[in-house]
């Protein structure tokens, strides 16, 4: 699984998550939602990314991107 995962990405997405070699263009409500972690991410003001994908900044983890993938598709019902 390398590259971006079609299936999770989301035209009006607003943040990326890289895992491994993997991109997911996905929410960043939805993931603040479903996850008392990316909620204290989020809610800390940011720098400016310059590491980002067409002004979506880009959030590097390091789970497996299958992990990431299943977790994704969990909170997309996908």
């Amino acid at each position: 699984m390398e590259g971006l995962n079609a299936r999770l990405w989301l035209d009006d997405g607003s943040v990326v998550i890289q895992a491994e070699l993997t991109q997911f263009r996905v929410h960043r409500t939805v993931l603040s939602r479903h996850s008392q972690v990316f909620r204290n991410m989020f809610s800390v003001p940011q720098p400016v990314y310059e590491d980002n994908i067409e002004g979506c900044p880009i959030v590097h983890l390091s789970d497996s991107a299958q992990d990431v993938s299943h977790l994704l598709s969990a909170l997309y019902d996908q």
